[in-house]
């Protein structure tokens, strides 16, 4: 439970290139990845951080990574990731899956498979305002096809290729929270890791919606964020001191910039609860002006390109031809190059070649030459 507070408008407001975007319908329900994924929740979790950051680079779904860019990333331990699933260990007579010619029986490989095969399934619908019309989410899944790429010499997986599902890229364009996750890999290290990291992706969703408030504070329930963080203690003094000792660790190990101070509640109100801790955050870091509008209308250019063009087309065993389609570049090329050129003038009100547009999409790198033609 929290509570806003317009205190003094923050006077710094910086833009940050780099800020990683997460779907409002995960960040705002942490708890519904435990109860819908057990045992790989804390991956799970990292796999949605991880891959919302890659996001702003493969704006269309499809994303290839190492082991050891992921491990980089979310502080995983690879050594961990690669022993055999505690599920195969527990039930010896149970098969590992194969899929797409991969057997997936590791603790990474088999989390990844389970994000195929299973939905998030929210403790409660979700509801947002998509073009005037209200949508309720119960549930949806995270990836619609994985594909690896192993060594020939020693048979290990080189390179995960991935699919995500049409929800996550859609909360990518329509519903999100900015976040820096910059400390995100340093926190999680050690026991209790996976509720620091929670902790870590509400605070960074709270600093972005104080941003589009703006205004530097709000407050938490002692407990509330005690469950977030996974702090299990009977006594509340002994919760405080645990919950005081995470927060510290945000600040010192995580980076995040923001002072805090335990408070009473309004003893005025009846049912009130009494510990609260007040967030203060500084240096408040937003989105480039013109980033959405670029998104949101480069993915409806080349929708419609798409759908005048293939729409009585089908593929067999192709799960997302518009995705696929997407992410040809030897593929109607130059219907392509002209949906760039005509979103990056809407969005920055500057022009891109036709030449510079074109090498974005044939080098794969397309955001990132974006960033590189802003500066």
């Amino acid at each position: 439970m929290s509570n806003l507070e317009n205190n003094d408008i923050p006077t710094i407001i910086q833009e940050n290139y780099y800020l990683s975007r997460i779907d409002r319908s995960i960040a705002d329900n942490l708890k519904s990845i435990e109860s819908s994924f057990f045992d790989d929740a804390g991956i799970v979790k990292d796999f949605i951080v991880f891959i919302s950051k890659r996001l702003k680079h493969d704006i269309f779904g499809f994303s290839t990574f190492t082991l050891n860019q992921f491990c980089k990333e979310t502080g995983r331990n690879k050594q961990t990731l690669c022993e055999l699933h505690p599920f195969f260990v527990n039930n010896k007579k149970a098969v590992p899956p194969v899929y797409n010619g991969h057997t997936f029986k590791t603790v990474f490989d088999f989390a990844l498979l389970n994000m195929i095969r299973h939905n998030i399934v929210f403790d409660k619908s979700y509801t947002y305002n998509n073009k005037g019309e209200t949508t309720h989410l119960t549930k949806f899944s995270i990836l619609q096809d994985i594909k690896l790429n192993h060594d020939r010499n020693s048979g290990s997986v080189k390179l995960y290729e991935i699919r995500l599902a049409p929800e996550v890229i859609e909360g990518f364009l329509q519903r999100y929270y900015t976040i820096d996750t910059k400390g995100y890999s340093k926190i999680g290290k050690g026991r209790g890791g996976d509720g620091r990291k929670s902790l870590y992706v509400l605070l960074e969703k709270t600093r972005h919606i104080l941003l589009t408030k703006l205004i530097p504070s709000t407050k938490f329930t002692v407990d509330y964020l005690a469950g977030i963080a996974g702090i299990v203690v009977e006594e509340p003094k002994n919760r405080k001191t645990s919950l005081k000792r995470v927060l510290e660790a945000m600040k010192n190990v995580g980076e995040l910039n923001f002072t805090y101070k335990f408070v009473r509640g309004d003893e005025s109100l009846r049912y009130q609860e009494d510990y609260w801790v007040e967030l203060t955050f500084h240096d408040l870091t937003a989105e480039t002006q013109g980033d959405n509008i670029f998104f949101l209308k480069l993915m409806e250019e080349l929708t419609a390109i798409f759908t005048s063009k293939y729409h009585k087309v089908e593929i067999k065993d192709e799960k997302d031809p518009f995705q696929r389609w997407i992410t040809n570049n030897s593929i109607d090329t130059d219907l392509k190059v002209n949906a760039i050129t005509t979103c990056y003038f809407r969005a920055y009100n500057k022009e891109i070649t036709n030449g510079e547009a074109k090498t974005m999409i044939l080098n794969g790198k397309l955001w990132e030459c974006i960033e590189r033609k802003r500066l």
